[in-house]
């Protein structure tokens, strides 16, 4: 019974090693039996792979017992892949259990994970991650869509600000003008907004055309209008779900404090994101002072 593998997981059985290889060939894509050592009609040990991965059972007699000590964790890709493993595993007397693990009718441990969970669970933002342990806590097989949208049930805000020398109308004239924004909302000088529309009302659509000068990268940032109430307040949900609200708030000094709230996402870090957008800020005032 030779094999390219150096690991092989062995597992000991009580005179079903037989049929539990034939049930996991049954469940598992590219699935094989290989060889099987008989004494006499009594089989022995079953070679079997698993899209795969090698594994040998034996029929060892009634010792030893199978706990959740060690199991077998199985990567879905989609909600399909999670319905139809814990489907055929928990069949004919199998158990669910809690968090995404399962005991199949032999006793054997699966965790039947989602590619999402993990993926939660590391997210850098904290809170993020404690509601996904949250909520996969309350489950026993995971259910993506219910898991993304706890773990992104209460986003983080930020908050960024600037002032800004000059009257509030001036001030929101060079925010909302789409010629104004394709000249200031960059980040960085190696970065320029070649493209802009901005149809400002409520339910009007917005897509800023953001780009690196050197032609390797761009993207469009777009959005619907939820709020608009000329030279004091913008508020409106980008593309991907996020809110944003801009205020303009005149200052006695013939100045404008520019403050802009809006809702972190879940693949950079808070830091990074409140640094990014308080560059173009920055950049939006220097412009205005420029104006």
């Amino acid at each position: 019974m030779a094999t390219t593998n150096k690991i092989t997981p062995f597992l000991w059985f009580n005179g079903q090693a037989e049929d539990a290889a034939n049930l996991y060939v049954s469940v598992f894509k590219n699935s094989q039996i290989g060889k099987v050592l008989r004494n006499g009609d009594a089989v022995m040990v079953v070679d079997f792979t698993l899209d795969g991965q090698p594994f040998s059972a034996l029929n060892g007699g009634p010792q030893f017992t199978f706990n959740e000590a060690v199991s077998f964790v199985v990567h879905c890709d989609t909600q399909e892949e999670v319905d139809h493993f814990w489907e055929k595993l928990t069949a004919d007397g199998g158990e669910e259990s809690q968090c995404g693990w399962l005991k199949d009718k032999f006793g054997v441990s699966w965790q039947i994970i989602p590619e999402a969970l993990p993926r939660l669970l590391t997210d850098p933002n904290p809170a993020t991650a404690q509601r996904a342990m949250m909520a996969m806590m309350q489950m026993r097989k995971i259910e993506i869509t219910k898991l993304i949208q706890d773990s992104d049930a209460v986003k983080t805000a930020i908050t960024i600000e600037t002032t800004v020398q000059a009257p509030v109308e001036k001030v929101w004239r060079l925010w909302t003008e789409a010629a104004h924004i394709q000249n200031w909302n960059n980040a960085s000088d190696d970065w320029h907004t070649p493209k802009a529309v901005n149809d400002l009302r409520v339910g009007g659509n917005f897509v800023f055309t953001m780009a690196a000068k050197d032609g390797s990268f761009s993207f469009d940032f777009n959005g619907v209008y939820d709020e608009v109430v000329e030279n004091r307040r913008i508020a409106y949900t980008i593309a991907d779900g996020r809110k944003v609200v801009v205020t303009f708030d005149p200052t006695a000094a013939d100045g404008v404090r520019v403050v802009e709230t809006f809702e972190a996402e879940n693949i950079h870090s808070l830091e990074m994101q409140q640094a990014g957008w308080q560059a173009i800020l920055d950049n939006f005032k220097k412009y205005t002072d420029q104006h």
